[in-house]
């Protein structure tokens, strides 16, 4: 919901300057860049992953929910100087505490991973599983987006009345949020040693396996080790530019649906959770197919596949959704955008996990450093792109079109071209 509504409800809700909204959300991607590396070195050194994985959890659940709620004193609008100042020094406030603990969420998640085996194929089923949780998660915020959104439709636009839609959403997630987060806190570690139990390991998730201990002390590799290595570069580069291809789509599809709505008001409001989705859909689809079959294919060619996807998708944007085009190719549209990001996602990550091998220890120092760079490039890209936008919608009726055409579509460019690099350094 941060790349997918934020921007929408800063703009449309709040009526925040595209400009200083592309500043939160640079704000927050720089923040989270920062957090990143400082929290993977932190969580390999100290407590387990899960202790960390609690924390972060527990800043994000406090802070979330708030940033979907109009502001103390942002009703004050016979005040524009002081509306000006106190809003952005709010949700900034807001957006660092929030994205201090996504990081601590994502990192110390990502590095349980290398921690619960050491075969490749496993690693790689289980960031698929991941990545499939994480959009089925995702398809229950659009779920539940459409139908706020369609059961209180008083009007094809949303503007600052719709705030209260905004809030009650984002309660609801927040609530299905407490829920997923004690279910994994309480039954992760009897899956874990019943598990092991099963295959009599040696060694437990969280004290050998989570602190670097035990049956991992012949690979103390130092992380400098990987700081030379060309092929940790070359894996970061994959995956920069598949979240840049992600994340450019889930801020700016929303915005574009406003931006068609605006010529077609008749297609309704709720067009906005209808679109993403089916990518969302899609993209669940398309990762059930990959794990059991990204071992056989590779992760290589698999990142190609989704590539092609990526750019098909662009070249569909660009040639034929204009403002008449029907719905139908929007949806279809929307499945490649799904299919695209989600093979490139996954693969990108599978890539990282063979990385990291037998280092399990070093799993959250080095998901950080594949991890940061994108933080702080899809930020920048996203104020860049506010900074281009016309002032007035009328000079410029179908920026977004542009933006998912040649934003997007240059991403997926980057990323073939990162793979070729990869393939030449393999």
């Amino acid at each position: 919901m941060w790349f997918s509504y934020m921007m929408l409800f800063f703009q449309a809700v709040l009526e925040m300057r595209a400009v200083v909204a592309g500043g939160m959300l640079l704000l927050g991607q720089v923040v989270d860049a920062l957090a990143t590396p400082i929290v993977g070195v932190l969580a390999d050194k100290y407590s387990t992953k899960k202790i960390w994985h609690l924390t972060g959890s527990a800043l994000v659940t406090c802070t979330f929910p708030l940033l979907f709620v109009r502001c103390w004193g942002c009703w004050m609008r016979n005040n524009p100087e002081y509306l000006s100042l106190w809003m952005p020094f709010y949700y900034a406030v807001l957006i660092t505490i929030f994205q201090i603990g996504w990081a601590v969420v994502q990192i110390s998640h990502l590095a349980m991973i290398p921690t619960i085996t050491d075969s490749l194929q496993i690693r790689s089923e289980l960031t698929s599983i991941r990545y499939m949780a994480s959009v089925i998660s995702s398809l229950m915020v659009y779920f539940i987006t459409w139908i706020v959104l369609r059961a209180t439709k008083y009007s094809n636009y949303i503007g600052p009345t719709d705030d209260y839609k905004f809030m009650n959403v984002s309660l609801i997630i927040s609530g299905i949020g407490i829920i997923s987060i004690t279910l994994f806190h309480v039954l992760f570690k009897l899956r874990l040693r019943t598990e092991q139990n099963g295959i009599k390991t040696k060694f437990s998730p969280e004290s050998d396996t989570e602190t670097g201990e035990g049956i991992l002390k012949e690979t103390k590799s130092k992380i400098i080790h990987f700081l030379r290595m060309p092929l940790l570069y070359q894996t970061s580069l994959l995956y920069v530019f598949s979240r840049l291809y992600w994340a450019l789509s889930l801020v700016y599809v929303p915005l574009f649906l406003e931006e068609r709505l605006s010529v077609n008001p008749t297609e309704g409001s709720e067009l906005v959770a209808s679109v993403p989705l089916i990518l969302y859909i899609s993209s669940l689809l398309f990762s059930f197919l990959l794990k059991s079959n990204i071992s056989k294919i590779g992760n290589q060619i698999a990142y190609l596949i989704g590539s092609v996807f990526s750019l098909v998708s662009c070249l569909w944007i660009a040639l034929t959704i204009d403002p008449e085009a029907s719905v139908v190719q929007i949806y279809m549209v929307a499945a490649l955008i799904g299919a695209g990001s989600s093979i490139t996602l996954v693969s990108s990550l599978c890539v990282t996990a063979d990385l990291i091998g037998p280092h399990s220890h070093q799993g959250a120092s080095i998901y950080s450093i594949v991890t940061f760079a994108d933080k702080l490039v899809t930020g920048i890209a996203v104020v860049a792109i506010e900074n281009y936008k016309c002032d007035d919608a009328l000079d410029c009726p179908q920026y977004y079109r542009g933006v998912l055409t040649y934003a997007c579509g240059g991403s997926a460019v980057l990323g073939i071209l990162s793979l070729s690099l990869t393939t030449i350094g393999t």
